[in-house]
């Protein structure tokens, strides 16, 4: 999978919808990188001491596992995307950024059974 759709599948699971709405709802340049910074600060913000159990449903104790991501894949992607978004028309960057938001709402059921955890 993705490093960078399980990042963004992860932080949907947790009920961080915020991130993957910012970049399906940009529409330049700017607003992709800035929403896929913070993006990946929000993932190392859950997971950078270990791989944890990142709660979302405190009522029934209900979390999901960092997902394992090595920041060299991620910074590879991370670098191939700004290459990709700075030579593209403005209807290619917005169907690039609505694609990406999309896989990662598909993917959140599937990554919330995979990491599945008991919080708390």
């Amino acid at each position: 999978m993705d490093p960078l759709v399980e990042i963004l599948s992860f932080l949907g699971a947790i009920e961080e919808y915020s991130y993957i709405d910012r970049i399906g709802n940009a529409i330049d340049e700017i607003s992709v990188l800035e929403a896929l910074k913070d993006a990946v600060r929000a993932y190392y913000t859950n997971c950078m001491k270990e791989k944890k159990c990142v709660e979302y449903n405190r009522e029934l104790k209900l979390g999901v596992y960092c997902p394992d991501v090595k920041p060299e894949e991620l910074d590879q992607i991370i670098s191939s995307i700004s290459a990709r978004v700075g030579k593209v028309s403005r209807i290619e960057l917005i169907k690039l950024s609505r694609e990406l938001a999309l896989k990662a709402y598909a993917r959140i059921p599937e990554v919330r059974k995979r990491l599945e955890c008991k919080a708390g």
